[in-house]
């Protein structure tokens, strides 16, 4: 796990180097970027491609070495498309964006490949992948329209900067936002959480919507802001309760290290007091009048009457 933190870090240390060594002149007319090191003359161009080169270098040799194949490609490969790709579209179209997010949602889609061996395709590490991917959109989408004036300076060719009022900005924090409240149904629904996944994303999701069409309705910097600061608190809830009702952590079997020791004592210690809290646990555990129980058994009664009035319906007579 160790290389593979390190082999990631590294990596996105080259592509964030190479993407500054590539952005000096567009840097240097932009407020927020006017003080990197490469604008301001601290490190030379040639000096920052070699450290640029030796972090990628390093950073797929740690993967090549600790992890497979499939998870050195995507290393290697995300360094090409954030310093080359990505950057080549920054100032040329408005889809640099949605190019973007798909360096954003490698990582984690790296630390699955890295713990399984290379199975990117299972359903988890499309759901992670999935997931950092649409966040994404709310997330940078607000902050280039707070700095929209920046990055027209810069000649960068973002959504907000390419019109007027925001409107459509606004749009697509909203439909990206709706999207991202999906993720935990599908989860549910194809069994990699439990259903509490589910229904505890309601209220996630309820906040973050709130947020976007706030937004939506009043297109300011500080609405954009309130978005932005909202997608940073949102992530990490996101992932923590992702985490806490895996079905697929349960299901593995405890590894002798001290690290998955340690990790499976803390979550069985947030969901012991999560349960404490559970409205629904609380019942289930002191009485028998859990509204959730009763609702299962009344469908079960349904079912059950329904079937003996189709039987009795189609018996001869």
């Amino acid at each position: 796990m160790g290389l593979t933190c390190a082999g990631t870090a590294l990596c996105s240390c080259s592509a964030a180097a190479f993407n500054q060594i590539f952005e000096i002149s567009r840097d240097s007319q932009m407020k927020r970027t006017q003080k990197r090191p490469l604008v301001q003359g601290d490190i030379s161009p040639m000096h920052a491609s070699a450290v640029a080169t030796t972090w990628g270098v390093a950073g797929t040799s740690l993967l090549a070495i600790g992890t497979d194949p499939y998870t050195t490609v995507l290393g290697a490969g995300n360094i090409a498309l954030y310093a080359g790709l990505y950057t080549y579209m920054k100032p040329r179209t408005v889809l640099n964006t949605w190019v973007g997010a798909v360096v954003g949602a490698v990582p984690p889609v790296i630390g699955w490949s890295a713990a399984t061996g290379g199975e990117i395709l299972d359903v988890e590490c499309l759901l992670l992948g999935a997931t950092l991917y649409l966040w994404q959109m709310p997330h940078f989408f607000a902050l280039s329209y707070m700095h929209r004036v920046d990055y027209a300076r810069g000649g960068f060719k973002m959504v907000p900067v390419l019109e007027e009022d925001g409107e459509r900005t606004a749009n697509l924090v909203v439909r990206y936002a709706w999207y991202l409240s999906t993720i935990p149904f599908i989860s549910s629904a194809a069994g990699v959480t439990s259903t509490m996944f589910g229904l505890e994303g309601l209220l996630l999701n309820a906040y973050a919507l709130n947020v976007a069409h706030d937004f939506k309705r009043n297109r300011t910097n500080a609405k954009a802001r309130k978005v932005f600061l909202t997608s940073l608190g949102y992530l990490p809830c996101f992932l923590m309760l992702f985490l806490i009702h895996s079905k697929t952590w349960d299901e593995k079997e405890s590894e002798d290290n001290v690290i998955r020791k340690e990790i499976d004592s803390y979550l069985q210690w947030i969901r012991n007091k999560g349960r404490q809290l559970c409205i629904h646990e609380s019942y289930q555990n002191n009485s028998a009048d859990c509204p959730v129980l009763i609702t299962k058994q009344q469908t079960r009664k349904a079912v059950t009457a329904a079937d003996e009035v189709s039987t009795v319906a189609s018996s001869p007579n």
